[in-house]
């Protein structure tokens, strides 16, 4: 059980860094009228690659191939953007943007972590930390 909360804990700590820097691209992007729900795919995007890197080398601390974990961690990630951009549209309805885009992340990222453990991104779930 340590080892899970070892892994969610660090897999917080990219998340928050990760989403606080594309928060300010997205901002960013907003304050030159792109629209929110591209602004939002296309930050989303971003933080893809950062997330992957960090993930797969120091949350997950992966024992298995890029062949192996990009596939899986792809597909996590595929299945979030559906969320987010679905959660996004939904949202901006009742919120400002800027708002909805911090709901999303954060939903989000729920949905993602369910979804890599899954798919048993970087190995097994249940691997020794």
């Amino acid at each position: 059980m340590t080892g899970g909360l070892g892994r969610i804990g660090r897999y917080g700590i990219v998340g928050i860094g990760s989403n606080l820097f594309c928060y300010a691209v997205f901002l960013g992007l907003i304050a030159a009228s792109v629209p929110a729900v591209p602004a939002s795919g296309g930050v989303y995007i971003l933080g893809l690659t950062i997330s992957y890197l960090l993930n797969r080398s120091w949350s997950f601390r992966s024992r298995g191939s890029h062949a192996s974990d990009l596939p899986r961690f792809l597909l996590a990630y595929g299945i979030g953007l559906v969320f987010s951009l679905v959660s996004m549209w939904v949202l901006i309805r009742w919120m400002h943007p800027a708002f909805a885009q911090i709901v999303t992340t954060l939903a989000a990222a729920l949905v993602i972590y369910t979804s890599l453990t899954i798919l048993k991104f970087g190995g097994s779930p249940h691997h020794a930390d």
